[in-house]
């Protein structure tokens, strides 16, 4: 079953780029937050920073992944392909790039509490979060030769929050 996300229809309309960075925010603002949560359980268990950070890497890349294509990109038909790549890439890059950055924090600060490494990656997230949207919009989900079933909104609702899968 559907459940409605309403925006308003000037708004779809007029700024649908606008409507899904918007979206991509919120979403990106979950994911850094699993990032932490999983970072900081995993870190506190006894596990070193860099296989920590990797760990909540692969958790929040596959959620977030998701929740990109049910709600910012409003339940696009993807290629498998292209989304496994998505996400290989994601977890890629970000592996080498926040691991940078957790080495770098230790050269700075002589032994960086788990509070401050968890600000320091997601910092970084945000940094990387732009070139991930770009990657999703014009790449992952902005493809225009997948059919797309329409979906019927509710009455009084423009966008939907859709279960395909």
């Amino acid at each position: 079953m559907a459940s409605a996300v309403v925006a308003p229809e000037w708004l779809r309309l007029r700024h649908p780029l606008f409507l899904q960075v918007a979206r991509y925010v919120m979403v990106g603002g979950l994911g850094t937050g699993v990032n932490a949560v999983v970072f900081l359980f995993v870190r506190n268990a006894g596990l070193d920073s860099v296989p920590a950070n990797l760990v909540a890497l692969l958790v929040s890349t596959a959620v977030s992944t998701e929740a990109n294509r049910r709600f910012t990109f409003g339940g696009s038909a993807v290629h498998p392909w292209r989304a496994r790549v998505q996400v290989g890439g994601t977890v890629l890059f970000y592996a080498f790039y926040s691991s940078a950055v957790l080495l770098l924090l230790g050269l700075v600060v002589d032994e960086p509490t788990p509070v401050e490494e968890t600000v320091a990656l997601a910092a970084a997230s945000v940094l990387g979060g732009a070139g991930r949207f770009l990657v999703m919009r014009y790449w992952v989900f902005g493809t225009s030769d997948l059919p797309v079933r329409p979906v019927a909104a509710e009455p009084g609702t423009v966008d939907t929050w859709d279960e395909r899968t």
